[in-house]
This record gives structure tokens, C-alpha cells and sequence, in this order.
């Protein structure tokens, strides 16, 4: 295909909860961007947990003692999520917990202890039975339910990206509600360099405190600013802590983890919110292609030796945020 960067194809949607955006800057084939948005009608049909028609609902309502078929993908981030549940902030099974605080809907409340007390006993990644045979999923306990919220964006972008690396697209970008995925270089720009501002927490969006030349690469941030509520001068926030079940109480305005992909990102954001810098920095030694950024509550930042070499530095005449990436 001709370079089309100067009209580039895009896609803008409001889907599974989230703004999405999908720019593509060398391709003329308008066709592509209904393809594309065929396949994120496709996933969330597959990965919604509100969404009546979609698998993972009905997983959700009928796998008590009964051993429910689902598809390869459904299967796939399950058995990925129960693997990093075990003893950790990234927890499958918490959706009774997610279901009684609400944060991000209108209902939205703080549920009582005996309420939190009883859902907990629902959220034991352990009691998810997968049959790999056969592709088939069995909860132990009636009245669970898995939430893949915390995974679902990740899966999905990787397999947009594979998609249109399938039809020889080479520079576009993902942003599945701030869950980004670029693909190749930036062909728009002189530098080649997709600019990936990463959020002010006491600002409002669009507000940057560090910019990042991220190409061919996945950029994922979960931070505590984007749902919450206010109830009797406290703050709650959508990040909840799976073994208490209330939001994670920490200093940690937001992570962001650059990977190669997205999938892992949205693994090591969850796994990773609240530690310490000295954990984190532990932890991600362990592998070659994960970075961490730590914005904390009072715009401090901390980040792994590798990001180094993604920051860009801004000149005097640089606004504070870009309208296109």
C-alpha cells in the first residue's frame, strides 16, 4: 500500500466501557478500519462480563459445578490470569468484590464488612477448574465470577496489532483507552518517534508530566485517579486490594509499564501497583523486556534504569500535550 500519512485511516469508537482510537498511516484500503472494528465487536462479545450476549457473562451465570466449552481465546486469558492470581494485587475472581463498590457507575457505594467478608469467600483463583482437553471452565463455589478487566484491553490490542501485521500494515497506533500499542515507527513525524504523554494525576487529561518515544512497543498505566468516588470526605478508588477487599491504600498515583506486549503490561500493572520502588525494580530485573514508571501523589517520579533511553526531552517552544500522537 501507498504511504497515506498524510490522511491517515481511523478509527474512533466508544466500546467495553473505554474510548478506543486506531490510527493507521500507510494504508488505503478504508476497508480495513471495518474489519478492525468487526474484530473489537468480536472480542468483547467474547470478554464482557455485563454484556448478556457475550461468553464470559454466560460462563459467569452457568459454571457452577458445571463444566461450561468456551473459545480458545476465553480459555487462553483465563488459564493467563489464574496463573498470576495466586498470592497477588491481580485477582480473576474478584468480581463479587468489584460488584458490591460499583466504582465507576452511578450506584457506586462502600459496601459494609459483612458484605466485603462473604464476597471474599467467592475470590480464590484455586477454585476456577480448567480442563485443557477439552477447553472447558468449572467454578467450586456458586456465586463466582471472573472479571478479566484488569487483562481483556491488553489481549485485545496484541491481537489487533497481529491482525494488521497480517495485512502489511507497518505504522499504526492502538489505544484501547489508554492501553497503547504502536506498531513500527511513526512514519507522520521527522523523528519517526510515536509521542506517548503519560498523565498529570492532579491534572486534568491531556496534562503530561513525561513524554516517551515508544515505537513497535506497548505503553500500559493504571493509576488510581481514573475511577473513583467521594463519600464523607474519603476517597475511593476502582483499584481494590483482593485480599481485604477495599481500594489499595498507597502513596502510588499511577504505574506504567512499557513492554513489548500489551498483554504484559496490563499483567504487571496489576501485579506491581503499590509496591515499592525497590520491589518493583526486583521484580522486573527478572526479564528483558519489561520498564516501569512510578508516578507518585506528589508528582514524583521513579523508573527503571531501561526507560531512559524512551524519555524524550522537551524544548522550550513544546506544549505540554500533542493533539495527535
Amino acid at each position: 500500500m501507498t504511504n497515506n500519512f498524510n490522511n491517515p485511516l481511523k478509527l474512533n469508537i466508544k466500546l467495553m466501557g473505554t474510548y478506543i482510537n486506531i490510527t493507521i498511516y500507510d494504508y488505503d484500503n478504508k476497508d480495513i478500519i471495518d474489519e478492525v472494528e468487526n474484530l473489537l465487536h468480536h472480542y468483547n462479545r467474547i470478554f464482557s462480563m455485563y454484556d448478556a450476549k457475550a461468553e464470559l457473562y454466560n460462563l459467569n451465570k452457568h459454571a457452577f459445578n458445571n463444566e461450561i466449552k468456551v473459545s480458545d481465546d476465553l480459555f487462553n486469558l483465563i488459564e493467563i490470569g489464574k496463573y498470576h492470581s495466586v498470592d497477588s494485587n491481580l485477582n480473576i475472581c474478584i468480581a463479587p468484590i468489584v460488584n458490591l463498590w460499583n466504582i465507576g457507575f452511578s450506584n457506586n457505594r462502600v459496601p459494609d464488612d459483612i458484605e466485603i467478608r462473604k464476597a471474599l469467600k467467592l475470590t480464590n483463583p484455586n477454585d476456577i477448574i480448567l480442563n485443557s482437553s477439552d477447553k472447558s471452565i468449572l467454578f467450586k463455589k456458586e456465586g463466582m465470577q471472573i472479571d478479566l478487566g484488569a487483562l481483556a484491553k491488553g489481549y485485545i490490542a496484541d491481537k489487533i496489532k497481529e491482525y494488521l501485521e497480517s495485512k502489511d500494515v507497518k505504522s499504526a497506533i492502538i489505544n484501547l483507552g489508554g492501553n497503547i500499542v504502536t506498531l513500527g515507527f511513526a512514519i507522520h513525524r521527522p523523528d519517526l518517534n510515536f509521542r506517548i504523554g503519560l498523565q498529570n494525576p492532579r491534572l486534568p487529561r491531556g496534562n503530561h508530566l513525561l513524554d516517551l518515544a515508544i515505537n513497535d512497543m506497548s505503553i500500559v498505566t493504571s493509576g488510581k485517579y481514573e475511577r473513583n468516588f467521594k463519600q464523607n470526605n474519603k476517597i475511593y478508588h476502582h483499584i481494590l486490594n483482593p485480599k481485604n477487599g477495599y481500594p489499595i491504600e498507597t502513596n502510588m498515583a499511577s504505574i506504567t509499564i512499557i513492554s513489548d506486549k500489551s498483554i504484559d503490561g496490563e499483567i504487571w500493572t496489576s501485579k506491581l501497583f503499590a509496591k515499592s520502588y525497590e520491589e518493583i525494580d526486583k521484580e522486573l530485573m527478572k526479564y528483558n523486556d519489561l520498564e516501569a514508571i512510578i508516578i507518585y501523589d506528589d508528582n514524583t517520579i521513579e523508573y527503571t534504569k531501561g526507560v531512559e533511553k524512551y524519555i524524550l526531552e522537551r524544548d522550550q517552544n513544546d506544549k505540554i500535550n500533542w493533539n495527535l500522537w
